[in-house]
């Protein structure tokens, strides 16, 4: 059985539902907007602009859907990142590259928002999307991390300047004319100022605020991301001895404490980010 998730806006949605009018089916759950089955597949349609295909073949079914709603599949470049909502472990920066041809390969494997997929999820598909596109992973350790603070730098200087190297890094790789998608974190201005002082900086970029929405470069970038922060805490948790908690959670304070008493604060600096609030709460150093 395969899935594919789609996001539409409200139009769309009621777009889709005309389309499907004389394929609707029962449907008593109030989460659900319509559900329709058509050449096989079943078209669930939720109120959240969530929609989600389920087959044996669906492909046929998603080019009707995208032809409707008059989506057309173009290559680009998405940048994303992880780690930035977590004490403990890196941040984790990356930039995909999506051709045209590579579209239907990710579509098959229903690669979507990745706040949407359990762990368990993202480790089953990133290493299949990571051998098959271009793309460029910069992790950044925390103890490099809490060296750049005691620096002056703040969090979406650090981000800047990483996803910058990274857009730099895949775009060098691919030829022709290829739009860049971000997902934003800061304005557009402000992103720019953080790089004053870069001899390269990559300048046309599309900010979008859930960019992972808007095409599956940044979906596959954010993907990558979130497995290699999961591989590099899972590193880090079996060299100390414990088992790293994702977040920044009550469960993280307790833990930062229990590290600082047995390991130190070396230690600590480590595996987490120091100028966290988990962490400056507790006046441990």
């Amino acid at each position: 059985m395969k899935y594919f998730t789609i996001i539409l806006d409200k139009n769309e949605l009621e777009k889709l539902h005309t389309v499907y009018q004389n394929h609707l089916e029962e449907n008593n759950n109030p989460l659900i907007a319509f559900q329709a089955r058509h050449n096989d597949c079943k078209i669930t349609a939720y109120n959240s602009l969530k929609v989600v295909l389920q087959g044996e073949e669906i492909a046929h079914e998603l080019i009707l859907i995208k032809r409707i709603l008059g989506r057309k599949d173009y290559a680009a470049i998405g940048a994303d990142e992880v780690g930035t909502g977590d004490v403990f472990g890196p941040i984790v920066v990356c930039s995909a590259y999506v051709s045209i041809d590579d579209i239907p390969f990710l579509e098959s494997l229903n690669v979507r928002d990745s706040k949407s997929m359990s762990d368990q999820q993202v480790v089953k598909i990133a290493n299949q999307i990571a051998k098959k596109i271009t793309h460029t992973l910069i992790i950044l350790n925390p103890k490099k991390y809490n060296t750049l603070v005691k620096k002056g730098y703040n969090l979406n200087k650090i981000k800047a300047l990483l996803h910058n190297q990274s857009i730099l890094k895949t775009k060098s790789k691919v030829e022709g004319e290829i739009p860049v998608i971000l997902d934003q974190f800061c304005s557009p201005q402000l992103y720019f100022s953080y790089l004053k002082g870069e001899m390269l900086i990559y300048r046309d970029i599309e900010f979008h605020v859930r960019a992972e929405q808007i095409h599956l470069s940044v979906a596959c970038a954010a993907i990558i991301a979130r497995y290699a922060f999961l591989v590099e805490m899972n590193r880090y948790g079996k060299k100390l001895g414990y088992k790293l908690v994702k977040g920044a959670s009550k469960a993280a304070d307790e833990l930062i404490y229990r590290i600082y008493k047995e390991k130190g604060f070396e230690t600590l600096e480590l595996v987490a980010k120091t100028n966290y609030k988990n962490v400056t709460k507790q006046n441990l150093s």
